[in-house]
């Protein structure tokens, strides 16, 4: 059973859940443009599995399904035990909780990597690397959170740097039941805008000290700048 940690833990770089100002329909778009990647998911050479502290038997079923649709001989599932406070506990490594929902044996042709120290998406990647080689990767599917699939693409292809690259999307519940944290409904909800708006603050930490390549979403986070800028001098 998950375990509200509201005491004990380490504390985020960056909050989960910060305050946000209010958004303009400009600045909805802009996020919307920065947080979120989405590319069709085709046969890989690999689907790589970011870390997650919920819903670990909805994504071993997201898995599942796209190891029985596409032809992917290697699965990476990454995730330690998540230690945080104001997060939910589990004293078991997320791959773990992830990997016991699976039935391994409908896939005998699929190599499953277990990675089960890492702590954060940087994390994921760089601690699997003693266990694969990325950089023969020529196609490669990974599976996120829908809020940070941005920033995980951009670790990834840190590490993948000859690849193509696929994603599906764990979409987070949120504050109201029915509305999922995704693409088209993330600022419908307070939930939802402080995941988004955490995100950005993320690129803004995380991508400017070199966490990750952040070139490609150098004009995408200047948009949001320069919003951010005229509002302040309204």
């Amino acid at each position: 059973m998950q375990k509200y940690n509201s005491t004990e833990g380490r504390i985020r770089e960056i909050a989960k859940l910060p305050n946000v100002p209010e958004l303009s329909d400009n600045m909805i778009v802009a996020l919307s443009d920065l947080c979120f990647y989405q590319s069709p998911v085709k046969n890989s050479d690999l689907l790589f599995v970011f870390g997650s502290n919920v819903l670990h038997k909805e994504i071993a079923n997201e898995i599942s399904r796209i190891l029985f649709e596409f032809q992917i001989p290697t699965t990476i599932i990454t995730g330690g035990i998540a230690n945080y406070s104001s997060s939910y506990f589990e004293p078991i490594a997320e791959s773990e909780l992830i990997f016991c929902n699976i039935e391994k044996d409908n896939f005998p042709n699929t190599q499953f990597i277990i990675e089960n120290e890492s702590k954060n998406t940087l994390e994921n990647i760089e601690f699997s690397n003693s266990m694969f080689d990325f950089s023969k990767v020529q196609n490669a599917i990974f599976l996120s959170h829908s809020y940070a699939s941005m920033r995980s693409y951009l670790n990834l292809k840190k590490f993948c740097k000859n690849a193509d690259f696929s994603n599906c999307q764990i979409k987070i519940p949120s504050d109201i039941q029915g509305i999922p944290v995704d693409i088209n409904n993330w600022y419908k909800t307070d939930h939802g805008r402080k995941l988004v708006w955490g995100e950005y603050l993320r690129f803004k930490t995380y991508g400017t000290r070199g966490d990750f390549p952040i070139e490609e979403v150098q004009n995408k986070l200047s948009t949001i700048e320069d919003i951010i800028l005229n509002l302040s001098e309204l």
